[in-house]
């Protein structure tokens, strides 16, 4: 089933304005000139580095746009740098034709960059409406919501009930791919918007993870799966979306899965 959603209207629209905009700057600017031109496209290198970096090391994104609102931009990073290729190689191309052929190219990015934010406006009512239990524990219903479940049940600590369903829309959970690490902690922060609390990404350890009363969100990126823990002290409580319960984990268990990731829960 697909959700409409009329509030990421606005954003849609004024996404792919920007990537309207960007091209048409980039046009103007390699029109005053190739100096203009060749420094713009240093820019938009170093932009796609910079991308590419930040992609791999979600704690450095988190930190340099701790907003939920980034979310809306850092789906469109690639369409926008495209555009803005594109737009700088067009007065440099002598002959007519080819300038032509690289505007359609344009046009094709341009398209791309509008079917890939579309999730703003439409989206698929992802897992079940279930809340975690008594014991703030939520088994997932897919195979892909483990994020989603994972994020509930930390919330449920908080004493903030959300359901799988409604965490997999915050999350931004594709079907079938689940969901990244940073859309995970995007759904947290809209989450935890109105609460005492703030979510963190942070590189914590172990002896960190199992602090008595810490609750994190932490993947095990073998398996790629997605889970929560509260730390006891001699351990963690473990909260496995996967299994109807949740059981206490040893340190040493811990460090064997554990990839170094955690998103953990600050009062303001």
């Amino acid at each position: 089933m697909t959700m409409p959603n009329m509030d990421g209207v606005i954003p849609y629209v004024i996404v792919n304005a920007l990537g309207v905009a960007t091209f048409a700057v980039a046009f103007a600017l390699a029109m005053r000139g190739r100096r203009w031109a060749l420094l713009a496209a240093g820019l938009a290198v170093g932009l796609l580095v910079f991308k590419g970096v930040i992609t791999h090391l979600p704690v450095w994104e988190a930190t340099l746009f701790p907003f939920a609102s980034y979310i809306y931009l850092q789906s469109y990073w690639s369409p926008l740098i495209g555009l803005a290729f594109f737009g700088l190689a067009i007065p440099q191309l002598p002959v007519m034709w080819n300038r032509w052929v690289i505007a359609a190219v344009a046009a094709g990015v341009l398209v791309f960059g509008a079917q890939r934010t579309w999730w703003m406006v439409s989206r698929p009512s992802v897992g079940e409406d279930r809340y975690p239990d008594t014991a703030h524990h939520l088994e997932q219903s897919t195979g892909y919501t483990c994020a989603p479940c994972a994020a509930a049940s930390a919330m449920s600590y908080l004493g903030q009930p959300y359901t799988e369903r409604a965490m997999a829309d915050l999350c931004l959970t594709v079907e079938e791919e689940g969901t990244t690490a940073f859309n995970t902690y995007r759904g947290l922060l809209m989450a935890c918007a109105d609460t005492a609390w703030r979510p963190r990404m942070r590189y914590l350890s172990v002896p960190e993870l199992c602090t008595p009363g810490c609750i994190a969100v932490i993947d095990f990126p073998a398996i790629r799966h997605a889970i929560t823990t509260v730390g006891l002290g001699d351990g963690v409580t473990l909260h496995d979306p996967l299994a109807g319960e949740p059981r206490h984990l040893s340190p040493a268990l811990l460090a064997k899965q554990y990839g170094g990731t955690a998103i953990v829960f600050e009062r303001r």
